[in-house]
């Protein structure tokens, strides 16, 4: 038996560790249910979720989702994404930086620049669907301060939630502002990390009702992150700070009428990459286990901002939803790249050269949809709907000689290559979705998507390495998604369900010269997952036993991929692939007070036929930094220690299998080893106070999240981004 295959079976395939701890209640805008306690101290809580775009029990959802709750955050010291992601079944995370995070879900990942996993903050669907922009790594990273739940739908999601849910769909749900009376929170942590330095963050929260009608809630955070990472110059160089904050004003002057108005606002500030220099074929490190070699220094500073206006009005057997969405992000970031132009530029202009890349960012989307859904609960539920949404994008780069020894800027070798690449995507679609219930136990439950849209790009490059150009492109095109699920239910508490359904991609422009050679695609075509799915969701033993066993099979056609044919670097189509693979999940609450979650993923994800030569990887190859067995075990306990104090302590224990790089031609795909991460806490509460002792990663482990291509680093290594080193860190808290 494999090293692997035993570890994955010790673990248990099982649960979800962090499923959630609070069981949500209707809501009027179907998006901010408030939380409500479990029936009894001996029972797990009741999960109800959005997935549908209407409030439901999770149990009775015929697909696999994944909620995580604020109190699961709050107890897991989640304050950043990989803190809890990398927990759901068959989830993997790819980070090099703050805020630059590649989102897989059931091994949908070839790389390139489009995003495969869709991301939602509340009614918003967040960053770009056009693989013109950066949307595969640029992704929010909200902090869980003002959260209410996040939820992880596994599998495409093209019918309700579109473009670039071919994995499966993330969606942040923030905490609604109440009427019922004044609350606040804040919270104070100290973090100490292995091998660099110490880190602090603090929070607060605050719901005001105004009047019976109108309530406004706010809340703030900032966090510095302690680095851990050296260089030739400096210590601890990819520190950084993380600071913003929320405004959400909910107006309801009747029962039938409800607005709600927020705005969320992030930075995200970064000094340097989790980025190692290693041998680009052992992996081992080159230069000491967490150093990096630069020239010059890698900073990233990103700015995204979501505002949003949701209305609803209930006109008795039908209700009315609209969401108005604006969102932007700015990102302006520094990239050595003396590893890649270093020499090009020493042998061609005689003197030692380093090279910096400048990359500034530039995403603004503006959405509209409009639903009438029914609120009955006969024989049929349904909900139809209209999406519009249209984005303005803008990636400039610009490449600079350097003094190859101190990084210093030379005037004369600035702006050695300059381009600009500036996009316009509009997109049109209408939707509908329905479940029919044929009797007390079978239900029907089915939707299709139709999406158009219609993209403009324009390049403009300069300086002597880059050429002087001005060029345009335009594209369009159109797909339809779907999906069925037939459920059945021989009790309250068990649903059996079979699901096939469609998620797609946006194809796009390529922006060429005139005259470019005719095996140059001028145009790349959208990529399409389909999804056969069999599940089982129970709840027993008068619900202190959660069980969910998935089995799904993906079919991925017309793959995007980012290449370089004859000299020019543009989105191409080729190859297909599958994955296929089984979910499982168990959460048990054996004694009052205590509650252990397992859950463990099988994903088996390969190419099914090779992709161009130019990109690598040949039928068989599996796809990029999926394990194929991963599992996560958690253990929570909490108990009075006396009438007026509860004492709460709990572990996790992840592993994550061994993985393939990103296809490479130069070196081929890279065998990343496995890795587990064990944290812990324990703590108090007393009246509204809360303190708590936390460790990441007890054991120090060292995981590799991400390798570069040949040219990453100087010297001929290549970087390792690498997990966080162990941490110990303290918070007191405090709510009423």
């Amino acid at each position: 038996m494999k090293r692997g295959t035993r570890a994955f079976l010790c673990a248990g395939v099982a649960a979800l560790a962090i499923s959630a701890s609070a069981r949500a209640q209707q809501a009027p805008d179907a998006g901010s249910p408030t939380a409500a306690p479990a029936d009894s101290a001996d029972m797990l809580a009741e999960i109800v979720v959005t997935a549908q775009k209407r409030t439901e029990r999770l149990i009775d959802v015929p697909q696999s989702v994944s909620a995580v709750s604020a109190e699961a955050l709050q107890q897991a010291h989640a304050d950043r994404l990989d803190d809890f992601f990398t927990r759901v079944p068959s989830a993997a995370l790819v980070e090099t930086q703050a805020g630059q995070a590649r989102l897989i879900l059931r091994g949908i990942n070839t790389g390139g620049v489009g995003a495969t996993v869709a991301t939602y903050v509340d009614e918003t669907p967040y960053g770009s669907a056009t693989s013109l922009a950066n949307g595969a790594i640029l992704t929010p990273d909200l902090d869980p301060s003002d959260l209410e739940r996040v939820e992880v739908l596994r599998g495409p999601q093209g019918t309700l939630y579109g473009a670039n849910s071919l994995g499966g769909l993330v969606k942040y749900v923030t905490v609604a502002p109440s009427t019922d009376a004044v609350h606040a929170a804040a919270e104070l942590s100290t973090e100490d990390v292995a091998h660099g330095d110490t880190g602090w963050s603090g929070r607060a929260s605050v719901n005001v009702p105004l009047a019976d009608t109108l309530a406004v809630r706010a809340s703030g955070f900032y966090r510095r992150d302690p680095g851990f990472v050296d260089d030739q110059h400096e210590k601890d160089i990819n520190d950084g700070r993380t600071y913003g904050g929320r405004v959400s004003a909910l107006f309801k002057p009747t029962d039938a009428l409800s607005l709600r108005a927020s705005v969320v606002l992030q930075n995200l500030d970064s000094n340097g990459t989790n980025q190692v220099d290693v041998d680009p074929v052992t992996l081992r490190p080159a230069l000491g286990n967490y150093m990096q070699a630069r020239v010059v220094d890698q900073p990233s500073d990103m700015q995204y901002r979501v505002y949003n206006l949701t209305g609803s009005y209930d006109f008795g057997p039908v209700q009315l939803l609209s969401s108005t969405s604006y969102s932007s992000l700015y990102q302006n970031a520094l990239e050595d790249a003396s590893g890649l132009y270093g020499g090009l530029l020493t042998g061609a202009f005689g003197v030692p050269l380093g090279a910096s890349q400048v990359q500034q960012v530039q995403q603004r989307r503006l959405t509209e949809e409009v639903r009438l859904a029914s609120t009955d609960t006969g024989w049929l539920e349904w909900t139809v709907g209209g999406f519009y949404t249209r984005e303005r994008n803008a990636i400039n780069q610009i490449i600079d000689g350097v003094d190859g020894a101190s990084g210093a800027h030379i005037a004369d070798f600035s702006g050695l290559a300059l381009a600009n690449l500036a996009s316009r995507y509009e997109e049109y679609a209408g939707f509908a979705s329905g479940t029919v219930h044929l009797n007390d136990q079978l239900d029907l439950t089915f939707g299709g998507r139709y999406s158009h849209n219609e993209q403009d790009a324009v390049q403009i490059s300069s300086g002597p390495l880059a050429g002087d150009s001005d060029y345009t492109a335009h594209s369009s095109d159109g797909v339809f998604t779907y999906s069925v699920a037939p459920s059945f239910k021989p009790n309250e508490d068990t649903t059996i369900y079979v699901r096939v359904a469609k998620g797609y991609r946006p194809g796009g422009p390529n922006v060429l010269p005139p005259g470019a050679p005719d095996a140059v695609p001028h145009q790349f075509g959208a990529d399409t997952t389909t999804n056969y799915e069999i599940g089982v969701k129970s709840e027993l033993l008068n619900r202190k036993l959660s069980l969910e066993l998935t089995g799904f099979y993906i079919d991925w056609d017309n793959i995007q991929l980012f290449s370089s044919v004859d000299d020019y670097g543009v989105n191409i189509n080729g190859g297909t692939a599958r994955s296929q693979g089984v979910e499982a999940s168990v959460t048990m609450r054996p004694l009052t007070g205590l509650t252990v979650s397992l859950n463990g993923a099988f994903v088996d994800a390969t190419l099914t036929s090779d992709a161009p030569p130019l990109v690598g990887g040949l039928k068989g190859d599996r796809l990029p930094y999926t394990a194929r067995f991963s599992s996560t075990l958690a253990v929570e306990y909490q108990r009075p220690l006396s009438e007026t104090v509860d004492g709460i302590a709990g572990f996790s224990w992840r592993y994550t299998g061994d993985r393939l790089s990103a296809f490479d031609t130069s070196y081929g795909q890279r065998h990343l080893s496995a890795y587990s991460q064990v944290d812990a806490h324990a703590g108090v509460t007393f009246g509204g106070y809360r303190i708590d002792a936390f460790v990441r990663n007890l054991t120090d482990s060292r995981g590799i999240l991400d390798v570069g291509a040949a040219g990453s680093a100087l010297d001929g290594n290549v970087t390792a981004a690498i997990v966080r080193p162990r941490s110990f860190g303290a918070t007191l808290g405090y709510r009423f």
